[in-house]
Order: structure tokens, then C-alpha cells, then sequence
């Protein structure tokens, strides 16, 4: 697997990431049938052809795929793709009779069938032929676990109600297409920085919405303590932007997204700290203090990805990886509740945890690209 270069390990990521999402327009129906049943009385035999529909419109659209690239070309199928399977899943929700959930469900069908063409040649494109086989048949894991994962949002979201599943499950796969619209981005370590500070916001956002329902939940506060107390993130992220600025100047050169890198790495392990204080049932202290040292350590990335020497980059920083980042918080804070009923106040602390060490890892071709730039304006 050493043959394969960063941009392509970024793009299989991306890929895989996309298409265990894509489930989410394919898995609802089934996870939400016995309640659709229940609620609007749609017999057996129309329920199965809601299922034909999906899967007759499916066919249609890997023919009609040869059409599509011509017209739009590959990126911006699979943009259309994701965008609109995503919605006719959301507009599912909104249906109440056979008829239109075959449309909606037919629509979805339609629409996410380039998919799976589409991305198994990319990433054969992707690799040296010495592996294509070993990476594609690791890549194809993500049909199962898309499965899994499909089932289990859908699954968690079916408590508010057989239409809430739907309207949970558009906006998981319709988000990718921002993704994939600015992946090939032409500008080497760009990717990487947009998927990291869209991890960062994402992590950020959550906890502004959610902390003070942790801290009355779990920490039993109360509501108006509970507010006070929540600002500790804010007021430690104040003093943590500012001290990033002046260690990215007097420590590391100016290398920022070095320091973003770094600080990605430090909240990731603050949220696994906060993860420990709630499984372990330690002093609220404690709590607030693994809560400041978050605020402290995420306001770096956020503070300093744009300040590279490295002037290509920053341009596609200051536009594309901040539009890109913006979308990150919209599925964030979908998924976040539903993350909390499934794995509790840990289990979103974890995975937050986990997510942030990964925006760490996605920023290491940038950070060797602007290693690079500043070493050569060093030496001119």
C-alpha cells in the first residue's frame, strides 16, 4: 500500500466515507415498512412495490449512466447524484399514499444508481495495479457497513415517528454532494484541509448546541448554572486562539497548519478525557475542566488554517475550504442526537474524540506542502 500517494488515499477515503452514506436513500423504507403499514394501513402487496420501484429505477439509471457522464460529466453526476437521492429520501417523508411513496422512493433509486459505477472507477483509477484488487475489495466493505450504519440512524431516528426517518436520512447522503463537488480541487493538500476543518467545525457546532443539555443532564445542573458554566468553552477558546497566533509565529516558524495539526490532535485527546469523566463518574470539576481544555485546543485550527505562506493554498482555503466547512456542522448537529440516544453522552464524547484525531491525519499533506513553501522562501 506504499505505492499509493496521499491524494489517492484521500480520494478512497472520501469515496468510502460517500457510499456507506448513500445507503441512508436505500435502507429507511425497509427499517420504517411495519410502521408505514400501521400508520396508513398500505397493504403487503403495495409495500412490495414500493421496493420494485426502487430497484427497477435503480436499473434504469446505471443504463442511462453512459448519458449522464456524457452531458455532465463524472463529477458533477455524481454531485447530482447524491444531491438528489438525498432529497427524494427527505421528500419520501412527506408522503402519505402508495402512489407517491413509489415516485419518491422510485426517484431515489434513479438518482443514486451512478454511485457505485462511478466510484468503483475511481478508485481503480486511483491505485497502481500491483494492489486494485486488494484496495477494491477492501473499498467494497462499505456496501456492508453502509447497510449497518443505514440501519441504525434510520433505526434511532424511528422514535419520533416513521416520517422523522426519512426526513433524517435525505440530509446524510444529500451533504455529500458539497463534499464531492469540491473534491478534485486541483491544489495538492487542499482536500485535506477542507475535510479537516470541516471535522473541527463540526465537533465545535456540536458542542455550542449541546453542552449545556450535557451539563444538566449529566451533570445535573442546573439550567441557568448549567448556561453559566457552558461558557467556559468560549472564554478558553479566546484565550487559546490567541495563544495559537503567537506560538504558530514564535515557535514553529509560521508553519500553521502544523499548529492546526497539533491542536487537532490535542482536542481529540480532550474529548476522549471528557468521554473518560462521564464513564467513570468523576467530579463535575473535572468535567469543566476536560470541557475549557476543548475550547482551548479547537480554536486553534480554526483560527490558523488560513494563514499559510503558501499562497495557492490559501486562497482555496479562505473560499472553498470555508464553504466546505460551513456544511459540516449541518450534518453534524442532525446526527448528534441520534448519536446520543444510540451510544449516550460517551459515545458522542468518543466519537467526537475520534473524529478530530482523523482531522489531524487528513492535514498531513498540507502541512508538508507548506513545510516545503516556507523552507524554500527560507533558503531564497
Amino acid at each position: 500500500m506504499a505505492d499509493i500517494s496521499a491524494r489517492s488515499w484521500l480520494l478512497l477515503s472520501v469515496t468510502y466515507l460517500a457510499y456507506v452514506c448513500i445507503y441512508c436513500a436505500r435502507k429507511p423504507f425497509a427499517v420504517a415498512k411495519t410502521s408505514i403499514k400501521d400508520d396508513l394501513g398500505v397493504a403487503d402487496g403495495q409495500l412490495g412495490l414500493i421496493d420494485t420501484v426502487l430497484l427497477a429505477t435503480y436499473a434504469v439509471g446505471q443504463l442511462s449512466l453512459a448519458h449522464a457522464v456524457r452531458r455532465f460529466g463524472r463529477r458533477w453526476t455524481l454531485v447530482l447524484a447524491f444531491a438528489l437521492s438525498g432529497a427524494a429520501t427527505a421528500a419520501f417523508g412527506l408522503c402519505s399514499s402508495a402512489p407517491a411513496m413509489m415516485a419518491a422512493w422510485g426517484a431515489a433509486g434513479l438518482f443514486a444508481a451512478p454511485a457505485s459505477p462511478l466510484f468503483s472507477t475511481l478508485v481503480g483509477e486511483a491505485v497502481p495495479d500491483a494492489v486494485r484488487g486488494t484496495v477494491l475489495g477492501v473499498w467494497s466493505s462499505c456496501e456492508n457497513l453502509g447497510g449497518a450504519v443505514a440501519n441504525s440512524i434510520a433505526a434511532s431516528a424511528l422514535g419520533g415517528g416513521w416520517r422523522r426517518v426519512f426526513f433524517v436520512s435525505g440530509p446524510v447522503v444529500s451533504v455529500w454532494a458539497v463534499a464531492l463537488m469540491f473534491r478534485p480541487l486541483g491544489v495538492p493538500g487542499v482536500g485535506g484541509a477542507a475535510a479537516a476543518y470541516a471535522l473541527t467545525k463540526t465537533s465545535r457546532y456540536i458542542m455550542m448546541f449541546w453542552l449545556t443539555v450535557y451539563l444538566k443532564e449529566h451533570i445535573l445542573m442546573s439550567a441557568s448554572n448549567a448556561g453559566h458554566v457552558s461558557s467556559v468553552l468560549d472564554v478558553a477558546g479566546t484565550v487559546g486562539a490567541v495563544l495559537t497566533g503567537v506560538a504558530t509565529d514564535r515557535l514553529f516558524g509560521g508553519c500553521a497548519l502544523r499548529v492546526a495539526m497539533h491542536s487537532c490532535c490535542a482536542t481529540g485527546a480532550c474529548f476522549l478525557a471528557l468521554m473518560l469523566a462521564c464513564l467513570c463518574d468523576m467530579p463535575w470539576a473535572t468535567h469543566v475542566a476536560a470541557i475549557a481544555s476543548i475550547g482551548f485546543f479547537i480554536a486553534g485550527p480554526g483560527g490558523v488554517l488560513g494563514r499559510s505562506d503558501d499562497k495557492q493554498l490559501v486562497a482555496a482555503v479562505a473560499g472553498l475550504v470555508n464553504g466546505l466547512a460551513s456544511t459540516g456542522p449541518v450534518f453534524g448537529v442532525l446526527v448528534a442526537p441520534q448519536l446520543k440516544a444510540l451510544a449516550g453522552w460517551p459515545g458522542l464524547f468518543g466519537a467526537l474524540g475520534a473524529a478530530m484525531l482523523a482531522a489531524a491525519a487528513v492535514l498531513r499533506p498540507a502541512v508538508a506542502i507548506e513545510g516545503a513553501s516556507l523552507a524554500k522562501l527560507k533558503r531564497a
